[in-house]
């Protein structure tokens, strides 16, 4: 199957860009994904094999599907794709497939484009009908954008940290000194590495998605419902 989703983050394509490098924020953004808890990786470089764990449920069916991701980008084109494969043993069922998409420059900051193919096999392949699948992939984008939006903030202020660059002109003593000095030297490291940084008051955030939570389809079934008759009213 195949699908065709887009949203819109208010914050400029540089900055969302490198949103997209960091792979455990944006596994951290979509609802009932984790990265593997046994997984021993401190740092994940784009194009490594990701350890994921997506866990499911609907009404009295409840799926835990583990398998590998990969990330690759393309910095020419502010694009790329995520591929992967995972199994439920409990229903033997099996999901393969893959997602491509682009940053675009838009009136209100970014526009992230996404082309998903998709097949499921099993026991919950009934549940792979298009009508059903489109309304869940809707809410999905939906708070995954939320998510990211609401750590959009926290991503964008690591740069800064890591540059040690003085913001006045005003004398330095010795000791502020030597501690640009050694911020300056120290090893980069991703954004979500670094200690959280809270956002202004004003700044609206999302709640934070639980990395061991499953994600309820027939929730936002009922979502996606009740925002098609909302805009038919």
């Amino acid at each position: 199957m195949q699908l065709e989703q887009s949203f819109t983050l208010a914050a400029e394509p540089a900055r969302v860009w490198q949103a997209f490098h960091d792979v455990r924020l944006l596994v951290g953004c979509l609802p009932g994904a984790s990265i593997k808890a046994d997984a021993e990786i401190a740092h994940i470089e784009q194009g490594a094999e990701i350890p994921l764990l997506f866990k499911v449920k609907l009404g009295p069916i409840a799926a835990g599907f583990a398998g590998q991701g990969q990330l690759v980008l393309d910095e020419a084109s502010q694009g790329g794709s995520f591929a992967g494969g995972a199994v439920d043993a409990k229903t033997n069922s099996r999901v393969k497939g893959q997602a491509r998409f682009a940053l675009l420059p838009d009136a209100v900051g970014t526009r992230v484009t996404l082309a998903v193919e998709f097949a499921i096999t099993g026991a919950l392949a009934q549940f792979s009908r298009e009508g059903i699948v489109r309304a869940l992939a809707e809410q999905l984008t939906k708070q995954f954008a939320d998510n990211l939006q609401a750590r959009l903030p926290q991503a964008a202020q690591a740069p800064a940290a890591q540059a040690g660059q003085p913001q006045t002109t005003e004398p330095q003593s010795a000791e502020s000194l030597a501690a640009a000095a050694s911020v300056a030297c120290a090893p980069t490291v991703f954004p979500a590495a670094l200690p959280a940084t809270a956002a202004p008051a004003s700044t609206p955030r999302a709640a934070a998605p639980t990395p061991d939570a499953a994600i309820d389809l027939w929730s936002l079934l009922k979502l996606w419902f009740r925002g098609l008759f909302a805009r038919r009213g």
